[in-house]
């Protein structure tokens, strides 16, 4: 559904930056959590554009410190916290949702932490936490990107990167 060329115009990047496996997970994340009409896709490719920097980071780039023994998270055991930081283009954060993609995936490596996702499912890793989270449905009903990036995000941060990714969407991502 989308090529390297649209990614790259999307990310504002040149296309030798993006690896030619990224694309095959985007488009096999797209297939696999039913993001697949305009109104989710353009959503989804706006808010992880803006949560990994253009495609830049696969993972927080704090430590992870912040959420060590944070039982919200489920991180209980000493490491946790920069063992599960943020990981993927939605960066999913937490023994909690590690452990609960890995089960879905049946990936057991995925408890390794952080790096292991951010290298092998950095898309994937957002299509389930999309899913988990009912973002299709909330897509369906054409929210604003502030309603979207409440969810994402939980407030605001960052919310005119992601109109601006917002609207290279809708610019360059023009069927399903």
């Amino acid at each position: 559904m989308i090529d390297l060329s649209t990614l790259a115009r999307v990310w504002e990047c040149d296309p030798s930056l993006i690896k030619p496996y990224e694309v095959v997970e985007l488009n096999d994340c797209l297939d696999k959590w039913d993001i697949n009409t305009l109104s989710r896709i353009h959503h989804f490719m706006s808010q992880t554009a803006h949560e990994s920097g253009g495609g830049r980071f696969k993972q927080e780039l704090a430590s992870g410190q912040a959420y060590e023994w944070r039982t919200d998270l489920g991180n209980c055991c000493a490491g946790d916290g920069p063992r599960f930081k943020g990981a993927g283009y939605i960066q999913i954060t937490g023994r909690y949702w590690y452990q609960k993609f890995s089960d879905f995936i049946k990936d057991p490596r995925v408890m390794e932490g952080c790096p292991y996702v951010a290298e092998n499912y950095p898309f994937t890793s957002a299509g389930f936490w999309w899913r988990e989270n009912q973002m299709n449905e909330l897509c369906d009903r054409h929210p604003s990107v502030l309603e979207v990036t409440r969810r994402v995000n939980g407030g605001t941060n960052g919310l005119s990167d992601r109109e601006k990714y917002m609207r290279l969407c809708q610019r360059y991502i023009l069927t399903v």
